[in-house]
This record gives C-alpha cells, structure tokens and sequence, in this order.
C-alpha cells in the first residue's frame, strides 16, 4: 500500500493533520499501520458523533433552563410584587392601630415603635428609637415602675405609667409588656402602649365625687338627726302637755273628750314614727354594717319569736335549714322582719299562717314570705313600695307607708329585686333576691 493510499483515505480531518504531520514514509507502507489508523478514525468519529449529541442535548437542555430561568423570574418578580404590596398593607394596618406597638432590647432601649407613639405622646418615632424608654417618664413614681417592670419575672406585666408630652401635658400610658426570648436567652420585651389619660381623670373625678358625696351624706345625716332631735322634743312635750291637762280637768271631760285627747296623742305618735321612718329611710342603703357567717334558719327562728300578737299565729319554714351564709346579717333580718311584721298587721284572717322560705342558686339567694291575708290588688303591687303610700287609711290600721319604701331600697342598692305574688282574699307572698356578691362594697369588721 503506498503513501498516497493512506493518505487519501478518508480519515478523520484531525487525523489526516496528523497523518501529513508526524507519519514516517517508512510506515507508510506498513499493513498493521493502516489498521491502526482505521481504529482511530473509528474513535474519531464515535468521539464526534457523541460530541454532536451532548452539543444538541446542552443546547436542549440550555434552551430549558432559559425558560425555566426566565419563569423563576417572573414569579420572583410576582412574589416581590405581592411581598412589597402585603408589607404596605402591613404598614398601613399597623399605621391604623391607636395603640403603640413597641419593641424593647433587654436594657429598655427601644428598637421599634409604630407611629400610634406619636400620635399619643408627641415624639416623633425616628427620634425615639435607640433611646432608653425611661428617659420618656420624668416623675420618679413613673421612674421607679418602670424599673420594677423590667426587673419583674411576671410573663406578662401590666402597669400605668404618667409620661410628659414635649408640650408639658400630662398623660397616663396603660403598658403591657412581655419578655421575649432568643435561643432561650433573654433578648428584650414585646408589648403595647395605651392612652389612658381619660380613664384615669374620670377615676380621679369620680373619687373626688365620691369625697363629697361621703361629706355630703355625713352632713345629711347629722341634719336628719338634729332636725328629727329638734321636731321630737315638741312632741313629747304635746304629748306629756295633753296628759297632765287630762288629768288636770279629769272630772270635768265627758268620754268624748276623752277620746279625743288620746286621739291627740295617737296623732304626736304617729307623728314620731314618721321621724324615724324618714330618718330610717335616708341612711337605708348608705350606712356600712358588719359582715358576719350565720346559718338562715336561726335568724328566722329568732324572729319568729320576737312576735307578739292577739291572734294565733302559725310559722311554716321551707329550705335548707344548713345553709350558711357571709353578709350584713343585720340588713336581711331588717327585711325579713319588715315582711313578717306586716304579713301579721294586715291579716284579715282570725288565725295567721305565714310561710317563710330561702333558696340557694348559682349567683345570689332567695327568700320569700307569704301570708294568707287578704291579698293585694296587682294595680297596687308597685304602689306600696313608694314611700308614706298605705294601702288602708291610717286610722284603720297605724302605718307610717316607709317600711316598705326602705326594704326595696335597700334590696336595690344590693344589686337585687323583689316581687310579688298575690291570690286576692287567700294572701300574698313577696319574694326578693339577695346577691352573693353584692353590689356595693361594704366595709367588713376586722
């Protein structure tokens, strides 16, 4: 085989360099030579081939990531979009909330503060942030709980703290803060502030009232007393007056005579029981009695038999005869007392039957007394809790018209109610609730 053969042969173009390049003549002629170079054409042009496919399988593949990649980018661009419309809105929420949202590190500096700061206290945000927040509480009260603040180990702290505004006003910042942990170390605290200013001046404002209203009553009740001192003492006089005359000129009084000096002094008496209802009537409700622990049933056993009277009378009980409870012990046989008095004094009936019972329910109690008198008219059931209202003239039966008026003043400042139930000519029953947690605070005995 001669050179030129192998030459022209078609080899591989990077072998036919080669082959002008580096061959020997003498190997020209070679027969293994020629086999040799085949076999490297041979892996040139797999060498090729499979140059050709990862070529087309990288631009495939570069094609596809270009897509991919300008996809990704349209849904970053989205998502930043979306990011940067829900960090407005954000913004905006928080812009809107009246309180003060508020960051601290763990010394008290302030790291963040939305603009409700501002609005409430007057410093602009950007100069606040950094600062300690005590430098805002100049009084050393104010001071001395913000340290107590942050030295508490409470997981939530609630406190109200007077702060000066840069125009010299006074308010007061209702604070609730939290300690806020990093890796289980303490890095700061999280929390709110609250403008609280007008609830605190109405609680000022309502102590103030409440100091002159306690002077006020203090000075109503020394009043009352003096004017009910000074309206019994001409009284008694009348009254002692028309007896030492009676006796004066007994021989010369007719019974008709008679009858109308003891008509007269019936009239001072009656007279002196208005007094002391109307005084009895103004310190209802106000005057702080002791709180004491007693069982229901001795209370109604010992009134029961306080009771005197013409008539036979006859006491049915009904509830549970160990229940005990904490309250003005006082005030409710008051009450109790003022029922059964007039269940006796307006019983029509010739033998008195009274009915007097209690029950416990979840937030107060209830005691009723009835009668089996001769009822009241449902017209009149709001009218006998008015003060000096009789249902009977006074001459009938000797009625001052406060007892009444005071029991439902007094079941009105404790929070509770009355009502009543009546079958006319078969009797009445009143039932009225007493509250376990009474309205009014009352002052215990120590």
């Amino acid at each position: 085989m001669s050179t030129i053969e192998i030459t022209d042969t078609n080899y591989h173009r990077l072998l036919k360099r080669q082959i002008r390049k580096s061959l020997p003549p003498e190997l020209a002629e070679h027969p293994g030579m020629h086999d040799f170079l085949l076999s490297v054409n041979q892996a040139y042009t797999e060498y090729q081939d499979d140059l050709g496919r990862v070529e087309l399988i990288l631009e495939q593949s570069s094609s596809e990531l270009f897509k991919a990649n300008r996809e990704l980018s349209r849904i970053a661009q989205e998502k930043t979009e979306e990011a940067a419309l829900t960090s407005k809105r954000l913004e905006e929420v928080v812009g809107s909330i009246s309180e003060v949202l508020v960051q601290l590190d763990g010394q008290g500096n302030i790291i963040y503060l939305n603009e409700a700061w501002k609005t409430i206290t007057g410093y602009p945000v950007h100069e606040s942030l950094g600062r300690n927040w005590m430098e805002f509480f100049s009084s050393q009260d104010s001071k001395q709980k913000v340290a107590e603040i942050l030295n508490s180990e409470i997981q939530t702290v609630n406190d109200t703290i007077q702060i000066i505004t840069p125009l010299g006003e006074e308010k007061w910042l209702g604070v609730s803060l939290s300690p806020h942990f990093v890796d289980d170390a303490h890095a700061g605290y999280n929390g709110t502030f609250s403008d609280v200013t007008a609830r605190i001046n109405a609680e000022k404002t309502l102590k103030s009232y409440m100091r002159d209203l306690e002077k006020i009553n203090a000075e109503l009740d020394q009043f009352a007393y003096v004017v009910s001192h000074d309206l019994k003492a001409p009284l008694r006089a009348i009254h002692n007056l028309s007896e030492w005359i009676e006796e004066d000129i007994t021989d010369l009084l007719n019974q008709e005579n008679r009858d109308q000096f003891r008509l007269l002094r019936a009239r001072v008496h009656r007279m002196e029981n208005l007094i002391n209802g109307i005084l009895s009537y103004s310190r209802a409700g106000r005057i702080k009695t002791v709180k004491e622990k007693f069982l229901v049933k001795n209370v109604v056993d010992d009134l029961c038999e306080t009771f005197a009277t013409k008539k036979p009378v006859t006491f049915n009980i009904e509830g549970n005869q160990d229940l005990e409870i904490e309250t003005e012990k006082i005030t409710l046989t008051q009450i109790l007392q003022n029922f059964i008095s007039n269940g006796i004094k307006y019983n029509d009936k010739p033998e008195v039957e009274l009915t007097i019972g209690w029950m416990e329910r979840e937030s107060e109690y209830e005691f009723f007394v009835g009668d089996n008198g001769p009822g009241i008219s449902p017209e009149y059931h709001e009218k006998i809790f008015v003060i000096f209202q009789t249902l009977q003239a006074r001459d009938v039966v000797e009625s001052t018209g406060v007892g009444l008026a005071i029991v439902k003043k007094i079941i009105d400042e404790k929070g509770g109610s009355i009502r009543i139930e009546t079958v006319m000519n078969e009797g009445t029953t009143f039932f009225f609730t007493w509250p376990k947690n009474e309205l009014k605070n009352i002052e215990t005995a120590a």
